[in-house]
């Protein structure tokens, strides 16, 4: 008999590239929030907590495996900018990010390339829409719907 095994999965989601995503931002971020209900499993599957906001994952693009970061973004006014700490609330967040991971960016731009035009153009209405979905462990894979 064949060994068997059983893991927890965490949900699929989909998301809409936009400037953030492809790194067309000010601060070349390529990074995305996670929608709000992915934040308490997302901290409870990876573990994070003070001290470890943040773990590395991986993305399986087109059957290839680049590196990406799953994090914590925990915006608690500590240091504001303009406003007064007070007016804006405190928020958790989850965000992948791939900032340095040129290989994983790059894998990105050409899987999404029409979306990548798009976002450049500044187009209201993006081509594709980016779906991961967990496959186990660190991994999830990225594909275009």
């Amino acid at each position: 008999m064949g060994k068997v095994e059983v893991w927890e999965s965490l949900p699929t989601f989909e998301m809409h590239p936009g400037k953030t995503f492809f790194g067309l931002d000010k601060n070349k971020s390529h990074c995305f929030t996670l929608p709000k209900q992915m934040t308490d499993p997302i901290i409870r599957f990876f573990g994070l907590r003070e001290g470890k906001l943040q773990t590395n994952i991986e993305f399986v693009i087109d059957g290839f495996v680049y590196p990406a970061t799953v994090r914590w973004a925990r915006m608690d006014r500590r240091r504001p900018n303009k406003l007064e700490k007070q007016d804006l609330p405190k928020r958790d967040t989850i965000q992948f990010q791939w900032k340095g991971n040129e290989l994983t960016a790059s894998a990105i731009q050409i899987v999404f390339q029409n979306a990548y035009v798009d976002v450049e153009k500044n187009s209201k209405q993006i081509s594709e829409i980016a779906i991961f979905t967990h496959l186990r462990k660190q991994q999830f894979i990225v594909q275009k719907l």
